[in-house]
């Protein structure tokens, strides 16, 4: 059975259930092109939603955990997940100690209210990480052109706000 790559973006983005999305992130796990799933799985490293995935005798966790438990780990619930090639699986943990690292600023600046206060203004010049397959990710100097608070397509409200933002040096916007 494979699903479409629709099926996998409903079942990724549904709303009804966090327990649909773990489903499809570890349908993904077992069976993606090792080269595209951090692609897939990436926007959901940090997802807040909470999930209870073992007995009922073990701590909650979010749906982020068990996305981060399954690109780290080899072992799921005493079944082995399929190995990655070892230059992608060192990609990946590269990866994800960036990921860790702007999750981290991330909640600290959330926690000011005074800089939040200036980066939810339209306009503000901020810096923010930019990276592509050419270009490896680093600061540049960026401008607020858009805040986001919930997600247009599934209208889940994010815990804390989104931006969208113009590199004037380049002029595209992300």
């Amino acid at each position: 059975m494979r699903c479409t790559i629709k099926q996998m973006e409903l079942m990724l983005n549904h709303v009804d259930s966090p327990y649909i999305r773990c489903i499809g992130i570890l349908y993904l796990r077992y069976v993606s092109d090792p080269k595209e799933l951090w692609d897939w799985l990436m926007p959901y490293l940090y997802d807040e939603e909470p999930v209870k995935i073992a007995s009922r005798h073990s701590k909650e966790e979010t749906v982020g955990d068990f996305v981060r438990g399954l690109l780290n780990d080899l072992d799921y619930y005493g079944t082995r997940l399929p190995r990655l090639p070892l230059g992608l699986e060192r990609e990946i943990k590269v990866k994800l100690l960036q990921e860790e690292q702007i999750e981290q600023r991330a909640l600290k600046n959330y926690k000011d209210k005074q800089r939040m206060e200036y980066f939810q203004k339209i306009g503000s010049n901020v810096k923010a990480l930019y990276g592509d397959e050419e270009n490896p990710t680093t600061w540049y100097d960026a401008v607020v052109d858009r805040v986001v608070r919930k997600d247009d397509e599934t209208g889940y409200e994010y815990s804390r706000p989104r931006f969208l933002v113009t590199f004037p040096l380049y002029g595209n916007t992300e």
